[in-house]
């Protein structure tokens, strides 16, 4: 976790405390370059999870915060493979 990745949670946090109405979607992923399906599968779900904890250790509800991991069989966010070792947060806009 570096502190680039805290400073992003921690706007994220921000937000969501300021916008009582608004959820957030966190979806880890995993390269396909590295590691088997059963693998990549734990490891995005590891990653969701530690961006997860961070929004609750923040003071969001867990009931606000929904997950899901992808490992390496669903499409990928970044052309560079490397990359796509990530946990990617949305906000959710609750009232639409």
């Amino acid at each position: 976790e570096t502190a680039k990745q805290k400073s992003i949670i921690n706007e994220a946090v921000t937000f969501l405390k300021e916008n009582p109405n608004t959820n957030a979607k966190v979806v880890g992923y995993a390269d396909k370059g590295t590691g088997t399906v059963t693998i990549n599968n734990e490891l995005s779900r590891k990653r969701a999870s530690k961006v997860i904890d961070q929004l609750i250790k923040g003071g969001i509800a867990k009931d606000r915060i929904h997950s899901y991991w992808r490992g390496d069989d669903a499409p990928q966010p970044y052309a560079e493979n490397e990359k796509n070792r990530v946990a990617i947060i949305t906000i959710l806009n609750e009232d639409k």
